[in-house]
């Protein structure tokens, strides 16, 4: 992670509900989508949906400015300089957003952005929630 931590994908197993989102800086749509990733997922973390932002292949201090300049604080970066995470995870385009249930099955990807993310993760979210 950006903070210097580990994030373990498999920690999370059992307890929460992951949404990855694989974005960078310079990624137009990934800087529409990601406040409406956030609004969802904050919407929903008390009852164990947690968001990572998995960066791709950007320095930590273009990742940080970038941070402080759109006063994204408390958003937990995870750092894939050599794109290794988001080939695990079939990325071909950003932002992509994938959807990880409690059991660490995927259950939703979304590619690109379009109006509405919001409110359509809410309500994925919300399904898996409710199983």
């Amino acid at each position: 992670l950006l903070d210097g931590k580990d994030f373990k994908l498999g920690a999370a197993k059992g307890k929460n509900i992951v949404v990855l989102d694989f974005w960078a800086t310079w990624c137009g749509p990934c800087i529409r989508a990601m406040p409406e990733v956030r609004a969802a997922t904050d919407e929903l973390k008390d009852k164990g949906v947690i968001l990572v932002a998995v960066n791709q292949g950007e320095r930590p201090g273009t990742i940080q400015k970038f941070l402080k300049k759109r006063k994204w604080d408390g958003l937990t970066v995870g750092l894939d300089p050599e794109s290794e995470i988001a080939d695990q995870f079939g990325v071909e385009g950003i932002p992509q957003t994938v959807i990880i249930d409690k059991q660490g099955i995927i259950r939703k990807v979304h590619v690109g952005y379009e109006l509405g993310l919001k409110q359509r993760l809410l309500r994925e979210l919300n399904e898996i929630l409710s199983e």
